[in-house]
């Protein structure tokens, strides 16, 4: 496509003064990615400006820079041969022109976000898996993989900058793609990373303290997921868990339809009569239409949310209430998401990416009620530890959770990338008020060896925060290391 063909077809980018017509050959907002006739995007980020690397993109063969750097008339005496663009709102000309440049993808494909603090990734592949034993070919950008019809790739970030996702769009479409599931960040939303995106539905899962050191406060965080909802069109779905304290107010605004799902209070579909084991749950579905016996190998109450926002939306695309209960009772746990390894003593040890407050607390009281259930006295002992450089309001508030709920806690690291790991904890044993029931070991794996050796029949191990991540970043620096592996290596130790 043609670079004046593009600015046409994005009003909102003024006219350009140099009359430099060119073929656009591809997008990018890192000077490292851009090649010959490529269209740089100079965007300020929180911890880098991409305007210090406008030269370098030059130099790499951009043929046309868009920026809101203030110097724009310097920038095109210095560079008469490259249209040099300034704007208001770089981020959203970006969406623009990546969907243009992709040939609006979203459009062409049913897309659906799921977002809230949990949740979203045990969702889309649910969905996925239910939409797939339906005969539906699905795609999903997530936490954990990027899965476009050709070789899955590992995910970088939750919901990738406009340019990838429009370019995984495109190849979704490309390979026969007709159902996406994405999980939409709250910062996804607030840096217009799927502005103008077409989606068909939106479900919300839940909302509790997290990402603060960008939000600032509460409000802030529920006004960023907000936007998912507010921008969906009169005939999509808005689907949302009517216990959440948020829940009827982040689609309040919505034209979309409202769709309510819930276990407390009444809803379009609504879980009864809960049992929850160790090896899995179920329980009775209330909708309209009947009531349906639910089955999961998947165990915990936040799972039975979980599986409601599945088959809400489902539901809505007339999937056929007997697929849905199928795939249910097919679907095996998400990697890094409550993974249960039943120990030599008859002990479990479990793997859950639990690395927030309520993610946490879920996960804890989740352990708790299996035990109860089960009728059986055994303990639940987590392994917990807060990662670094990220929201530190959360530290006590983890620290409080875990050693008033567990019966015993071990505080040890979690990636604390440029932090003094004893630092982190610290501020998270500002938050313990019991005594007794706690230890500190820094090292992680001999925080997991030590939950191991201490375990005892029926005792629930919760190891959490790293789930699916098989890296420890100390220092800024990756290293290997992968809690299910750790678990095996001292597998012979629980006796």
């Amino acid at each position: 496509m043609k670079f004046f063909d593009l600015l046409k077809l994005n009003i909102a980018v003024p006219s350009a003064t140099q009359q430099i017509d060119f073929v656009v050959e591809g997008l990018a907002y890192d000077s490292r990615k851009v090649k010959n006739n490529f269209i740089f995007f100079a965007i300020k980020g929180y911890k880098d400006d991409g305007n210090k690397y406008i030269e370098s993109a030059i130099a790499n063969g951009a043929k046309a820079v868009i920026t809101d750097n203030q110097s724009v008339d310097e920038l095109k005496k210095k560079f008469p041969d490259v249209q040099i663009i300034g704007v208001n709102d770089v981020r959203k000309i970006m969406a623009k022109v990546s969907s243009e440049f992709y040939r609006n993808p979203s459009g062409k494909i049913k897309l659906n976000g799921i977002t809230g603090t949990n949740g979203k990734t045990t969702i889309t592949y649910l969905l996925k898996a239910i939409f797939e034993e339906a005969g539906f070919k699905c795609g999903l950008i997530g936490t954990i993989d990027y899965i476009t019809g050709g070789k899955n790739e590992s995910s970088k970030l939750t919901t990738p900058d406009s340019i990838e996702i429009n370019q995984m769009l495109s190849s979704m479409v490309d390979n026969g793609i007709e159902y996406c599931f994405m999980e939409v960040s709250s910062i996804a939303l607030v840096l217009d990373r799927v502005y103008g995106q077409n989606f068909r539905a939106g479900v919300f899962t839940n909302l509790t303290s997290e990402h603060l050191d960008l939000h600032e406060n509460m409000e802030n965080y529920f006004n960023a997921k907000k936007i998912l909802f507010d921008n969906l069109s009169a005939d999509s779905f808005a689907i949302s868990n009517k216990d959440d304290e948020y829940g009827e107010r982040i689609i309040k605004h919505t034209k979309s339809r409202k769709i309510f799902y819930s276990i407390i209070k009444g809803s379009d579909f609504r879980a009864v009569e809960e049992k929850i084991a160790i090896e899995g749950l179920e329980f009775i579905l209330k909708t309209k239409s009947g009531e349906f016996n639910i089955k999961s190998s998947l165990t915990g109450k936040f799972n039975i949310y979980n599986i409601l926002a599945a088959v809400s939306l489902a539901l809505q695309y007339n999937i056929k209430i007997e697929i849905i209960i199928f795939a249910l009772l097919k679907f095996g746990a998400v990697n890094g998401r409550f993974n249960k390894i039943k120990l030599p003593n008859n002990s479990y040890a479990i793997i859950d990416y639990s690395h927030t407050s309520d993610s946490l607390k879920n996960a804890i009281e989740a352990a708790v009620e299996i035990n109860k259930m089960q009728g059986n006295k055994g303990r639940v002992i987590t392994i917990f530890g807060c990662g670094g450089n990220k929201d530190k309001t959360k530290r006590p508030v983890m620290g409080n959770i875990a050693s008033s709920l567990s019966d015993y806690s071990i505080v040890t690291s979690d990636n604390p990338r440029y932090e003094d790991p004893m630092d982190i904890i610290k501020e998270i044993l500002n938050g313990i008020k019991t005594k007794g029931n706690f230890e500190i070991e820094v090292n992680r794996e001999k925080a997991i060896q030590r939950g191991i050796e201490m375990s005892k029949a029926n005792d629930i191990i919760l190891i959490c925060g790293k789930g699916h991540e098989t890296y420890q970043e100390i220092d800024g620096v990756r290293s290997h290391f992968d809690d299910k592996e750790i678990v095996q290596k001292y597998f012979h130790l629980a006796k």
